[in-house]
């Protein structure tokens, strides 16, 4: 056989006799139907290989986008009627924009970041972007913004209002007025445009939802509402502030650690320990003992975790030191 050709092989190989006996010309001829042979097996591996990574991205865009989804909603259940969805919209596009930039001075940390790269990674135009990052809250902790925060849900900045501001307030027993539903000086509606900016929203029906809430509660034959201390403040401020705090500090160290572990796919680090325990045919009546026992199993790792913590802890805080830890909790659906 004069010639050899392999896919793996990009080279032609002939012996000089070949050409001796059909001449350039020929050589050529004869070449054509079988590089257009080789150059169509390419085109198909090619093809098989693009197809392939196609996939891949699709299965990790899928997995990606169901995940943020089922964390969203359960997340979104929990903020209802505590965070308004604009509110909630600007605190993710803020902290989406600060953490492009953070990213992109870590990896060029001595040249200017242009437009182009946060507008490719964020999907924003560069004018909301410029507006973004010029705004005096831009990386600045949005809980300590006073603006932010009086303006975070309708009914929250409103009984707010209702409990600290005159007219509205007692001056003399600091107690919140009885206010007539209607009218321009001390009722629900004048009380409704000092503290309300949202668009869409009415002031009747923020009463409603307050009322169904058991906010407040309506006297229809006076046409007045009552603001409901009792049921508005909660009894035990501290545990729920503190469980809020708690609560989503640990939901954002379970995020870094899953983050570490995607990440250290690719980066061959070692893994962080995660895992789950949990059943789908766990009957109601055998819940309360299963919350039992698996406390006590939750309560004995948290006993030991404390000891190893306490006995690597170093007696003086320094500029190199970690936060180190383990979040225990129990889950049902």
């Amino acid at each position: 056989m004069a010639g050899h050709l392999e896919r793996s092989e990009p080279q032609l190989i002939f012996t000089r006799s070949v050409t001796k006996i059909v001449g350039i010309k020929g050589l050529r001829k004869r070449l054509r139907p079988i590089c257009a042979i080789n150059t169509n097996k390419g085109l198909s591996l090619l093809g098989d290989i693009m197809s392939k990574t196609f996939d891949i991205r699709h299965q990790e865009s899928v997995a990606l986008t169901r995940g943020v989804e089922h964390v969203c909603r359960k997340l979104v259940r929990f903020l209802i009627g505590r965070i308004s969805l604009v509110k909630l919209q600007q605190i993710v596009k803020y902290v989406y924009v600060e953490e492009i930039e953070n990213k992109l001075k870590k990896e060029n940390p001595h040249k200017n970041i242009p437009l182009t790269q946060f507008a490719l990674l964020s999907g924003l135009d560069t004018r909301t972007l410029t507006k973004i990052r010029n705004d005096d809250t831009y990386q600045h902790p949005l809980h300590e913004e006073s603006n932010f925060i009086d303006e975070i849900t309708p009914g929250a900045s409103i009984l707010d209002i209702w409990c600290s501001t005159p007219p509205f307030v007692n001056e003399r027993t600091g107690q919140p007025e009885t206010l007539k539903i209607t009218g321009k000086k001390k009722s629900f509606e004048a009380l409704f445009e000092t503290s309300t900016k949202s668009r869409g929203v009415t002031y009747k029906s923020l009463l409603k939802r307050l009322a169904e809430s058991g906010a407040v509660s309506i006297d229809q034959e006076s046409d007045t509402v009552s603001l409901l201390l009792n049921q508005y403040l909660p009894s035990d401020t501290d545990d729920k502030l503190g469980a809020i705090e708690m609560g989503f500090s640990a939901l954002g160290n379970m995020i870094d650690t899953v983050t570490h572990n995607i990440n250290s796919i690719d980066t061959k680090n070692e893994r962080l320990y995660q895992r789950g325990a949990w059943s789908y045919r766990i009957s109601e009546k055998n819940k309360s003992k299963i919350r039992k026992e698996l406390k006590s199993v939750l309560s004995n790792a948290d006993l030991k975790a404390r000891k190893i913590l306490a006995a690597h802890e170093n007696a003086f805080p320094t500029s190199d030191q970690n936060t180190v830890g383990i979040s225990l909790f129990y889950f049902e659906e």
